[in-house]
């Protein structure tokens, strides 16, 4: 499925449009990005609008600017591979096979499969290959879900290799219809008991079996590789973000050429309403429900948003014209290249469509946010950057990760509280 993204440039007061992930917020971002969001708007383009960027921008000194960074933020050594190696055994794999033991005790966590039983038919959800159960909390240690009273107490004193039949009763208040306050039988295959990981001990065995790797140390090598990539990409934004934040304070913007913030607030507020009420939800009561505003109060910190947005691009154009920054097709078929890469589209059409109220008007649209990305980085080339000495390593951050998909049928066995 193709990606919703808008073109961001420059600093700009990013719009969280995720629904269901709270109201829209506010961040920083400090490159000429694709960030996700929403596509263009109907009705007359912002690329129709004609004017001068002179009348509105005043350029200061620009190719003076100076910046000091602390070395200490892109580093990569030993402590912090291996405290990324940590986060990563314990988010997706933090238990094993514990082959010292084969009789389940309170307090152990296994490895088991199930299949719930309702007189003697198998019910929808209530089946599960390879699910984690901490006998001491009666829970998916891995995911936080709680399960039915009683619902593993029947593991207590069974054998790895034994296949058990457990009776449970469902709450009167569970969630099924059909289940509520029901006697069902579970019957467990017990695999294996388990045991913590650590990191420090892993194998290659191991490693391949969760991570695809060769080696213990193919992963270090790989998650170093990765870190350094990190680092260097941080490096690169955060540099942009500081000769922004000087160019920003030399530079001013008078105002807007007449009707452009007005256009790109519509498209804006119209490409929203495309992605997330297509199923003809109307835009108020989606608003409301998911992010507890009003349309005009969204429109507001779109206009915010837009207004930060405009400024960058105009002091970014007039600077491309002052230096006579050009546009280079072959340049230009790369930039799109990677959109079409990073959004899932699987043509240019596509992303010109994604991008304006047709295609020749978000083609116009990305030929321009091309060029000042251009005149962006001839300023930040220019720039003198000091990195100032690191004394020690820096503080490693969580992984950012998305969680693994829960594996099998386990709805019907989870607790509702």
């Amino acid at each position: 499925m193709k990606r919703k993204t808008v073109i961001t440039l420059f600093v700009c007061t990013a719009m969280t449009l995720a629904a269901g992930c709270g109201a829209p917020g506010s961040g920083t971002n400090t490159e000429a990005l694709l960030e996700e969001g929403t596509e263009a708007g109907s009705g007359t383009s912002s690329v129709d609008i004609a004017y001068d960027v002179d009348d509105y921008v005043t350029l200061g000194d620009y190719k003076t600017i100076e910046v000091t960074l602390n070395e200490a933020d892109y580093q990569v050594n030993d402590e912090s591979v291996n405290s990324y190696v940590e986060q990563m055994v314990s988010y997706y794999s933090p238990y094993q096979a514990d082959d010292s033991k084969t009789v389940v005790e309170k307090g152990d966590v296994v490895n088991v499969d199930y299949v719930g039983k309702k007189d003697g038919e198998a019910f929808e959800g209530g089946t599960a290959q390879n699910q984690l159960i901490d006998t001491a909390t009666n829970s998916n240690p891995t995911m936080g879900n709680g399960f039915i009273d009683g619902f593993s107490d029947g593991l207590i004193g069974a054998n790895v290799g034994d296949t058990i039949d457990w009776d449970v009763t469902f709450p009167e208040d569970y969630q099924a219809e059909d289940l509520k306050g029901q006697k069902v039988t579970f019957t467990f295959t017990v695999n294996s008991i388990q045991k913590p990981v650590n990191a420090a001990e892993i194998d290659d065995a191991f490693v391949t079996e969760n991570f695809g790797a060769e080696s213990v140390e193919a992963f270090h090598t790989d998650i170093r590789s990765y870190l350094e990539q990190e680092a260097e990409a941080k490096k690169e934004s955060d540099t942009r973000s500081a000769v922004i934040e000087v160019l920003l304070d030399r530079c001013s913007v008078s105002g807007f050429p007449e009707g452009l913030l007005e256009a790109r607030l519509e498209e804006y507020v119209d490409g929203f309403a495309k992605q997330y009420c297509s199923d003809g939800t109307d835009l108020d009561e989606f608003l409301q429900s998911n992010y507890n505003m009003t349309k005009e109060e969204f429109e507001n910190q779109s206009k915010e948003y837009l207004e930060t947005n405009l400024t960058q691009e105009l002091i970014f154009e007039a600077i491309a014209k002052k230096e006579n920054v050009e546009f280079d097709q072959e340049g230009f078929n790369d930039h799109v290249s990677n959109i079409m890469t990073n959004g899932g589209f699987t043509t240019a059409e596509e992303v010109y469509e994604n991008y304006g109220p047709d295609q020749a008007s978000g083609e116009e649209y990305l030929r321009r946010v091309y060029v000042d990305n251009k005149a962006l980085s001839l300023v930040v080339d220019q720039a003198k950057v000091t990195y100032t000495k690191a004394e020690e390593a820096p503080e490693t951050e969580a992984a950012d990760t998305e969680a693994p998909a829960e594996t099998g049928g386990t709805e019907a066995a989870k607790d509702t509280q």
